[in-house]
């Protein structure tokens, strides 16, 4: 292909840099602002890739037969080469094949055009644009100034009842921000917290700048304090799992995470007891909880623990076994459920991965965990090889912050929130983008 870029191709990489830093900036606030830069950052993407099939097929295509054209067509809308592309393909045919056996159809395939396409597109677009160090780092720096104003609105909402933003009022002693629950908040703070906590020591301990550093730890105080008022155990969890990935990434941060760990144990645990009345992990106090507060005795913690997920769980089960290859069809989850009789079950699994397989089936979830293990496992050894203190740090928060995410959507839907889901692809567009800046040493 011509790779010389024209005017259209120029105007659509600067709009789709606007709107994709401008969809993070308000994701935390509105989902309408959320679909509408989406909304056009796809479209912009569209234009780009058509723009470019037509200059380039006339000389292109001349010896190509019809399949050559078809594949020709077909490759201009697919994004550069990356090691994302194969699972990606698997993953999306997965999907396909759920809403073609759907037992709710049009469900499915609105969902499949509005809700899985427009994150496949909007992960294009990202690894698209973003193709240099400055860029990255613009997306970088207004990811973590919306976060800090969320986190900053959750704070004023755990010390006046509402926030300012969108006059949420707190459930009880739990904030949750702009978010519709707190379990949310605590999600969308763990990839932030990765990307925060490695940008602190890189520029404290490695570059001692001081004043950079001044202002990562204030921004890490913040984000601590809401996500500890939150009480979301999942994302706590979620924030030790962080913890475990930033030093089997560097040893030299043991100490850093320590400190980090005692806060945990000294602030968060405490606090989680006198406001909730709960163990992280059991529901129960007292005598009850002391009889079963063995981490052997895992029957006994899935009983006691989870604040109802055992039943959830159990609930999701069912639905896997009902349609085990390729599920009952995406976002039929919650039709499902209401056939059962009993009101207590009528509730979403609790769990992303449970979710995702009762709709997609085996070859959904099996499709799905081959990206992440693919994402994750190319992450950590790009980590060791690059040589770029800034794209390093950006990396290993990334990573870190993905790892804690991903174990928080094991105890909540936070792959099915709009929101949430977006924030998902973005972090791993950022991951892959970060890779391709430049070649590991």
């Amino acid at each position: 292909m011509n790779i010389k870029n024209t005017a259209i191709d120029t105007f659509c990489d600067k709009g789709m840099l606007f709107t994709l830093c401008a969809l993070i900036f308000v994701l935390p606030v509105s989902i309408a602002y959320l679909d509408s830069f989406a909304g056009v950052t796809i479209f912009l993407y569209l234009l780009k890739r058509i723009n470019r099939i037509v200059i380039d097929w006339p000389l292109t295509t001349l010896k190509f037969n019809l399949w050559g054209k078809i594949n020709f067509f077909y490759k201009g809308f697919c994004p550069a080469v990356n090691f994302l592309n194969r699972p990606l393909q698997f993953l999306s045919l997965a999907v396909f094949i759920s809403v073609l056996f759907s037992q709710y159809p049009s469900l499915s395939f609105f969902a499949f055009i509005g809700k899985f396409l427009k994150c496949v597109f909007l992960y294009f677009s990202f690894i698209e644009v973003f193709k240099n160090e400055k860029r990255v780092q613009i997306f970088v720096n207004i990811l973590l100034a919306s976060a800090c104003i969320t986190a900053l609105n959750g704070i004023i909402q755990h010390y006046t009842g509402h926030d300012f933003l969108k006059k949420h009022a707190a459930s009880g002693e739990r904030i949750n921000s702009s978010f519709f629950s707190a379990n949310g908040l605590g999600a969308y703070l763990l990839p932030v917290i990765g990307l925060v906590v490695h940008s602190l020591y890189t520029s404290v301990l490695r570059h001692k700048s001081w004043l950079l550093g001044g202002l990562f730890a204030t921004l890490l105080v913040i984000l601590l304090s809401c996500l500890c008022w939150t009480y979301s155990r999942s994302s706590w969890i979620g924030f030790l799992i962080i913890l475990f990935v930033m030093v089997l990434l560097d040893r030299r941060k043991s100490l850093f995470v320590g400190s980090l760990f005692l806060i945990f144990i000294f602030i968060f645990l405490p606090s989680l007891n006198n406001v909730r009345h709960l163990y992280l992990i059991s529901d129960n106090t007292g005598i009850s909880a002391q009889k079963t507060n063995s981490l052997f005795d895992l029957g006994a913690l899935l009983e006691q623990g989870g604040s109802g997920r055992n039943c959830f769980w159990k609930k999701a089960v069912t639905i896997i076994q009902s349609s085990p290859i390729y599920g009952t069809g995406l976002n039929t989850y919650s039709r499902i459920i209401k056939r059962d009789p009993d009101p207590n079950t009528q509730w979403y699994a609790h769990n992303s991965y449970l979710q995702l397989t009762a709709e997609t089936g085996i070859l959904g979830l099996t499709s799905f965990l081959w990206l992440l293990f693919v994402l994750l496992s190319n992450g950590l050894d790009y980590c060791k090889r690059i040589k770029n203190p800034w794209s390093l740090t950006i990396l290993q928060g990334t990573v870190a912050g993905l790892f804690g995410y991903l174990v928080q959507g094991f105890f909540d839907n936070t792959f099915y929130t709009v929101q949430l889901s977006v924030l998902l692809w973005m972090m791993i567009a950022l991951m892959v983008a970060v890779t391709r800046l430049e070649p590991a040493l």
